[in-house]
């Protein structure tokens, strides 16, 4: 038996992230939640992040939507208002929440953004406004109009987040949306209103710079795409060691799901501007922002199968595979050489021996297409044929229409 080397830190895989980094990992240490928004035991802010501008960044899978839902649920168990335009649906969930509602706009669909920032105004309740629904530029005309409104709006003195999923779309580094100038400028004045701003991004370099520096709490979770990374170095280096940030962020690629680097200097003065840990909350809604599970509806010739648990023949209907060996003397041998020699006794398959047809048995195209369109039909190969399968049925019908056209002719001649 293989003798047990944990103690001297031996372990499967890779490091995680905050194995590689144990000394930007804080220890964990008791939290007042009624003064604090907690992500994790080692991961909190005071009350005024309420009014801050953060980038969450990361990859699909990486945890970013995860982080920024433990945050909206934080926000909403302290009485904190916040928007979401959640472009991805990935935060249905939260309108189970007492002080969370959601609305969901549809193509032909308007939103009054007066009425929906004096509801705001005039309620304690937060926010998810469900864009997946309508088209990229209506996404940007709607978020346009609620920033310019929100920035006119006296909120009577209270604090706003605002959470733009998939920023990159709304704020991009390169061209000029209708929403940009909005985001930019909320990013830019709203602290002084009390209006924070999120900005949630899976790539970090195709989000303005203009409103990234604007940023005073990152939160990047793995990053692997080399631009990405340089953008995050640059916006990162700010009053700390620039040789640490390129040291963390060149080792992100290795972080699991819910690791996170953190790096607020406002906030971390005593850690060094930086800390390393793991969003872990437990969450108290649903999160739907989960990979898709993908399986094929029917078996068929496209479909993939299950290999090592089904034989072909299971899946084809055969009972007894067992004695399927391959035989030369199970098969109807034809001696090729002597075809021609009247005394050659071998079975000759005569299906495909066209000379030998019943003159009085006569076969029009459209008998012959009609029988193929039968023979698909009745094969059923798959209950909700694709394209694929139509595209081989328009090719079998094409190719036996020329085939019979062509018999018709040779035996004319």
């Amino acid at each position: 038996m293989d003798k047990d080397y944990r103690d001297w830190g031996v372990q499967k895989g890779s490091l995680s992230l905050q194995d590689s980094f144990l000394e930007y990992v804080p220890e964990s240490e008791a939290i007042n939640e009624y003064d604090n928004i907690i992500l994790s035991n080692q991961i909190s802010f005071p009350l005024k992040f309420l009014y801050q501008v953060i980038f969450i960044g990361g990859k699909r899978g990486s945890g970013k939507s995860y982080t920024a839902g433990v945050m909206m649920e934080e926000l909403e168990r302290l009485g904190l208002q916040y928007v979401c335009f959640d472009a991805l649906d990935a935060h249905g969930g939260l309108d189970e929440l007492e002080g969370v509602e959601r609305i969901t706009p549809v193509r032909g669909e308007s939103v009054n953004m007066v009425k929906l920032t004096n509801k705001l105004r005039d309620t304690q309740k937060s926010l998810i406004i469900n864009i997946s629904e309508i088209p990229l530029e209506q996404q940007q005309s709607l978020i346009s109009e609620y920033c310019e409104t929100l920035l006119s709006t006296d909120m009577n003195g209270r604090g706003l987040m605002t959470i733009f999923e998939e920023c990159q779309d709304f704020v991009p580094q390169m061209g000029r949306p209708e929403s940009f100038h909005g985001i930019v400028r909320l990013c830019k004045l709203g602290r002084s209103k009390g209006y924070g701003s999120a900005l949630i991004s899976q790539r970090p370099a195709a989000v303005s710079k203009e409103a990234l520096s604007q940023a005073s709490i990152y939160m990047v979770h793995n990053v692997i795409n080399t631009k990405d990374i340089n953008a995050l170095k640059e916006q990162m280096s700010f009053g700390t060691d620039t040789s640490r940030i390129e040291k963390i962020l060149d080792g992100i690629g290795a972080s699991e799901p819910g690791e996170v680097v953190v790096y607020a200097p406002e906030f971390l003065k005593d850690e060094g501007y930086i800390t390393v840990g793991k969003v872990d909350r437990k969450r108290r809604t649903e999160h739907k922002g989960k990979n898709i599970d993908v399986r094929p509806k029917t078996i068929s010739m496209f479909s993939p199968t299950n290999i090592e648990n089904e034989s072909f023949g299971m899946l084809y209907g055969s009972e007894d595979t067992s004695d399927n060996d391959f035989r030369m003397e199970d098969m109807n041998v034809i001696d090729i050489e002597n075809l021609d020699n009247p005394n050659n006794n071998s079975e000759i398959d005569n299906r495909y021996n066209f000379d030998n047809d019943d003159d009085d048995e006569e076969f029009s195209l459209e008998d012959s297409l009609t029988w193929i369109a039968e023979e698909l039909e009745n094969e059923k190969v798959m209950k909700k044929p694709n394209t694929g399968m139509r595209f081989i049925a328009g090719i079998a019908f094409l190719t036996g229409g020329i085939f019979l056209a062509t018999r018709r002719i040779s035996r004319n001649d």
